[in-house]
């Protein structure tokens, strides 16, 4: 079925309605005519327009619930908060622009999906002192164009499909004169968009930790993207070995400097070059890509998608993997152009749920999981955060490097990286540990799609702590550990939390209670795989 689209981007507006009683619009103590009104004349009019505004206002919820239902609610401060982030939302958090295309296909494009809140923050739970949290946030560079290497492959499959003798379907009817002709690698307006987005959020919740003396301690891994993501996410003095290419979009003040009023003005302070191992980019030659089982996946929901575009575009003699990269062209160019792609309309939620897979078995058989030597590839990330954690130095054999500024003590830090290493880091952690390994094969359960809004919120709550890549990373990802200081049955202790995305994560392998904490000490005895350096995965990575 195609996807239906109105034909506006905006809210409706709310109609016009009468003014009540007692309006500046209305003369004081008396009628239009200026004549003193009796008790009946002065109830009546209230009463009238009373119902009147009541009336309206339900026939605008009523036209307006079909926008509603496509675009989502986070437009109405009167409901439910916006994005679910409490007070951060009224204080005018900087948005990253919607999308012409329904969200329900949105978060269906696996690791190519905009940042969602996955959760509701919540503050830390009673007998805990925030004045002693510390935060460290592990995020993902903001939304990108393709890749060069992949961008090649998109233009080819698009050129194919254009080639085609007819076009029996009228929704290929654009390709007569479409050319593809979007950039490589760098971050689009909408990924500094998102970035600037979650540093004002971060800047909320944590302000109360920064002082001249307490900023947050930055640091990204060295390819364009991340490191404009991190000057974004800062938007304060740049260091001078960075070079910061900011990526500014929209006309709004941005990042955690703007967000204290430039109070604090954090730079980036280390760039970890990709050229060697890091503990913000993986690497491990040995270990597999995870292509053989989204291969195998493909084989197995492409071929009908195929046939069906081959059958309205003779002549394009299409493959599976043509298929994929044109399916991909819908969120990479939704998001470079910040409205919806025409090639989006090609598919149903049917199609995109099965899309969405792909990136889930991708992500899971490559660094996460399913893959032997995908958990190692976090652990020199994890060593550096239970360091931060204990303020003790870094205990790793993997690929911490002593020689960088590794400060410990600070309250607030941030780091920047790619997808592919905050999936080991779950994987090294414990996080979304699913007891079943992803089936290649077939469609889970709660991927299927019937279609409905009311499944839509089912399907999210079944999606909750599976491995679905769009919850896990999608573009903006973020991790945000907390180390609070917190007085449990009469004694204090030091406690942590973890969000990813702004879901608590429930920590059950160190014994999480209430709220989601459990005890630091617990914490660090639960990360065994991690202090003992991957128990020699790092050296099979090599041998």
């Amino acid at each position: 079925m195609p996807i239906r689209r109105l034909s506006t981007k905006s809210l409706p507006q709310l109609p016009v309605v009468a003014p009540h009683a007692g309006s500046s619009l209305l003369p004081a103590n008396g009628d239009a005519n200026g004549t003193e009104p009796t008790a009946r004349s002065r109830m009546t009019p209230a009463c009238i327009r009373a119902t009147i505004t009541l009336v309206v206002f339900g026939a605008y919820l009523l036209w307006a619930l079909p926008w509603h239902l496509q675009h989502g609610w986070d437009g109405i401060p009167w409901i439910g908060g916006g994005r679910g982030r409490g007070t951060a939302v009224a204080e005018g958090i900087l948005r990253a622009p919607k999308l012409d295309v329904p969200k329900g296909v949105q978060t269906m494009w696996g690791q190519y999906a905009p940042w969602r809140a996955a959760g509701t923050y919540v503050g830390p739970p009673e007998g805990c002192n925030v004045t002693q949290v510390s935060a460290f946030a592990l995020q993902r560079h903001g939304a990108r164009y393709p890749n060069a290497e992949e961008g090649q492959r998109y233009a080819v499959a698009v050129e194919r499909l254009a080639s085609a003798k007819k076009f029996a379907d009228k929704r290929l009817k654009f390709l007569k004169d479409y050319e593809y002709d979007l950039d490589a690698d760098d971050l689009t307006a909408f990924g500094a968009a998102q970035t600037f987005e979650s540093a004002e959020v971060f800047f909320n919740q944590y302000a109360h930790l920064a002082d001249e003396d307490n900023i947050p301690f930055v640091r990204a891994s060295g390819v364009p993207r991340v490191v404009d993501t991190a000057n974004n996410w800062t938007v304060g003095t740049s260091s001078p070995a960075s070079s910061p290419r900011l990526t500014i979009s929209h006309s709004a003040s941005p990042g955690f400097a703007a967000a204290s009023h430039q109070r604090h003005q954090p730079y980036l302070n280390v760039v970890i070059s990709e050229e060697v191992n890091n503990t913000l980019k993986q690497d491990c030659p040995n270990a597999a890509d995870g292509s053989a089982q989204t291969d195998a996946w493909l084989s197995v929901f492409a071929p009908p998608l195929v046939e069906r575009l081959n059958k309205a575009a003779p002549g394009a003699d299409l493959n599976a993997t043509l298929l994929f990269y044109l399916m991909a062209m819908c969120p990479f160019e939704s998001i470079a152009k910040e409205t919806g792609s025409p090639f989006c309309e090609l598919f149903d939620e049917e199609d995109w749920a099965k899309f969405e897979y792909h990136g889930d078995i991708e992500k899971y058989y490559k660094t996460g999981y399913g893959n032997p030597l995908g958990p190692v590839q976090g652990v020199g990330y994890v060593n550096e955060l239970l360091a931060r954690l204990t303020n003790t130095p870094v205990r790793d054999k993997t690929t911490h490097n002593a020689s960088l500024e590794f400060p410990l003590g600070r309250a607030l830090y941030a780091d920047f990286t790619h997808e592919n290493l905050m999936v080991p880091i779950f994987a090294a952690l414990g996080l979304f540990d699913v007891s079943e390994p992803l089936d290649p094969h077939a469609l889970p359960d709660y991927l299927e799609t019937p279609r409905g809004r009311k499944h839509h919120k089912h399907r999210e709550d079944e999606m909750r702590q599976k491995w679905v890549a769009s919850r896990l990373v999608p573009f903006s990802a973020r991790m945000v550990t907390e180390r609070l200081a917190c007085v449990r049955d009469g004694a204090a202790g030091e406690y942590v939390r973890v969000f990813v995305n702004d879901e608590l994560q429930p920590l059950e392998f160190c014994g999480a209670g209430k709220g989601g904490t459990c005890a630091l000490e617990a914490f660090v005895e639960s990360q065994g795989y991690a202090r003992r350096s991957g128990d020699g995965d790092f050296e099979r990575c090599y041998d």
